[in-house]
């Protein structure tokens, strides 16, 4: 009896949060790598975060990646469209900030960023949603193949 219990508390948890964030699955990031063109996935970074109480130090996931020298990388950003955070990726190494997909001054945000690889070595992505909101958003990692 007590199994039975434990079981159906266990399926209930399960359906409940599938269905919290039914848009950011693995059918939202099977999206998100279709529309990248001629490029070879290679790995996505997903985050999402409720909305930051603090705005000015938002939530942020940072991810740490090894490319090659010479590789053309193409990173792609997609949201879920049904919630409000507009997510932000930014590429850098140790020493330098490489760009990603907001143009600050600008106040403009692309769908994709694309980065020729000068030096083997790790690499650094942070990702957050523009001003804190609550969201849910993929970057893919793809090597363009031309």
């Amino acid at each position: 009896m007590r199994k039975l219990v434990y079981l159906s508390l266990f399926s209930l948890f399960l359906i409940t949060s599938t269905n919290v964030f039914s848009q950011c699955d693995q059918k939202f990031i099977g999206k998100c790598v279709v529309s990248g063109g001629k490029a070879k996935y290679i790995k996505h970074f997903r985050i999402r975060f409720k909305e930051s109480p603090n705005k000015k130090k938002i939530s942020e996931g940072s991810f740490t990646l090894m490319l090659n020298k010479g590789n053309h990388y193409r990173f792609l950003i997609c949201n879920d469209p049904s919630k409000p955070g507009s997510t932000i990726m930014e590429l850098s190494n140790d020493f330098t900030k490489f760009g990603g997909n907001y143009n600050k001054a600008k106040d403009s945000e692309y769908r994709a960023f694309d980065f020729v690889c000068s030096k083997t070595g790790p690499y650094y992505i942070k990702m957050f949603f523009k001003d804190g909101k609550e969201g849910c958003g993929v970057c893919v990692l793809t090597l363009v193949t031309d």
